[in-house]
């Protein structure tokens, strides 16, 4: 009897927590572009030698599009 108890509450609980969770991505795409674009890319080294890297590798693009 206490498990089902025990059981129904925990159901309820996680219910509850996900009706009340929030989301983590909020796509913006100008927040992506400052972040992950072509001229934050070619500003440090880093980032020259993974646009370097997408190149030789063939990619389509290589930063993201607006």
């Amino acid at each position: 009897m206490w498990i089902c108890f025990i059981e129904n509450i925990a159901k309820t609980v996680n219910i509850v927590y996900i009706l009340s969770m929030s989301q983590t991505y909020q796509p913006n795409k100008r927040k992506r572009a400052k972040s992950h674009g072509f001229l934050v890319r070619s500003k440090t080294p880093g980032g020259k030698k993974v646009t370097q890297a997408r190149r030789r590798k063939g990619r389509a693009s290589v930063s993201i599009k607006k």
